[in-house]
């Protein structure tokens, strides 16, 4: 009798286990795809893999809340946020707006892609950084509630990001491919600056005549020319939502294309892959330092910005570095990697620019990192500890660093 009893009961948990529901960011999730909360939070995969796994029974919200409504070809009424349990596999069902079964998959907002929605939004926080500055949080707002994806300390006085924070763990070099770039957006940050527009080719050009004058030519180029660069990249993120959310430019700060396409690049690619075959669990800070500058008709070298504002004085400047410090709080373990935002420094220029001891070149342990840092087209390129790097860098918020993470 109690056999039997036990058999049942074990029979019947393991009906429970093999209904659990398993999503993978790279084959489970449509374009253009509704924001997903689960358990109060933007979704998150929760294995190394990129894999979201539910229990039979556990529920997410979707939404497609300024983007139109949910469509998938189960559905029986329109609708623009609702719930789904997970029915095992990937199917899912919820009986008062779908008909059984509906597979994950083709979950879809109704809004092309195109139109740049769901659209994320930012808000500042009652807390600060450094300078006193406001932390502006980016995330989206679903039925009154906002679900934060990364953050930004940005100077709001003289309109530059200073860095952005945000984990970067095993899972974020499986993010979700195909996911269209939408537009930037501001939301007032940047006053009555037209952020929007200052980077046309004309306008930039416009920009770097002001302090070069006529050997503007010489600068901006096909070749090499101003983009806006991300601090916080689009694929360090899993999802589509979080992915679009760095279009925001809270994120971004001027950057010479030949650095943004190499170097910088190489190093995103690079840091995700290296952490995702360490298993490190880390928390990225990414930010701007300095004013790049050129040199003018006289030879000077001057400081480059993109804007003057009402009272002449110039604004969103050139950086002369973009940096990411890597900090696995675990092993109270950092890095700093360093890259000069500016394709014409001689050799020697760009090497009285490296302010610590480069302990990439130094040690062997960074064979990982397929950068060339010797390459002015692609960014010189340089590595600290997290000590030398605060000694030069002094708005890195305070963490206990132990030792170096390799």
């Amino acid at each position: 009798m109690f056999q039997r009893l036990y058999l049942l009961i074990l029979c019947s948990f393991n009906a429970q286990i093999n209904q659990r529901c398993v999503l993978n960011s790279r084959t489970d999730f449509g374009q253009p795809l509704p924001v997903i909360i689960r358990n109060g939070e933007l979704l998150l995969p929760n294995d190394n893999n990129g894999n979201v796994k539910l229990n039979y029974g556990e529920e997410m919200t979707l939404s497609c809340e300024g983007a139109g409504t949910i469509t998938h070809p189960s559905v029986t009424q329109q609708l623009t946020t609702a719930s789904v349990t997970c029915a095992g596999g990937d199917n899912f069902r919820n009986d008062n707006w779908l008909t059984f079964p509906a597979r994950f998959a083709m979950f879809r907002c109704s809004d092309p892609p195109n139109t740049n929605r769901p659209i994320h939004t930012s808000r500042r926080k009652n807390r600060t950084c450094f300078g006193g500055n406001e932390i502006v949080q980016v995330g989206y707002t679903i039925q009154g509630q906002f679900y934060p994806s990364f953050e930004s300390c940005f100077d709001h006085a003289n309109l530059h990001p200073i860095y952005s924070k945000y984990t970067q763990k095993p899972y974020n070099a499986l993010y979700q491919t195909r996911v269209d770039r939408p537009y930037f957006k501001d939301d007032g940050h940047y006053r009555n600056v037209p952020v929007d527009t200052l980077f046309s080719p004309r306008n930039q050009r416009d920009a770097v005549a002001r302090f070069v004058g006529s050997l503007v030519e010489t600068y901006v180029t096909e070749a090499q020319h101003l983009s806006r660069g991300h601090l916080a990249a689009k694929t360090d993120f899993v999802f589509a939502f979080s992915e679009r959310a760095t279009f925001h430019y809270v994120n971004c700060a001027p950057q010479w294309t030949g650095f943004n396409g190499g170097n910088w690049n190489t190093l995103e690619v690079d840091l995700r892959d290296h952490i995702h075959r360490a298993g490190y669990d880390t928390i990225i800070y990414t930010g701007t330092e300095g004013v790049s500058t050129l040199v003018d008709k006289s030879g000077r070298r001057v400081e480059i910005y993109l804007y003057n504002d009402v009272n002449n004085n110039p604004v969103i400047r050139v950086p002369q570095y973009f940096y990411k410090v890597v900090y696995d709080p675990s092993t109270k373990r950092g890095i700093a990697f360093v890259g000069i935002n500016n394709p014409y420094y001689t050799a020697s220029e760009a090497r009285e620019l490296f302010f610590c001891e480069d302990i990439c070149r130094r040690s062997g342990n960074f064979s990982w990192l397929s950068w060339h840092p010797d390459n002015p087209a692609e960014g010189y390129t340089f590595c600290c500890t997290v000590p030398d790097f605060r000694n030069t860098i002094m708005h890195l918020p305070e963490f206990e660093v132990t030792g170096v993470l390799i």
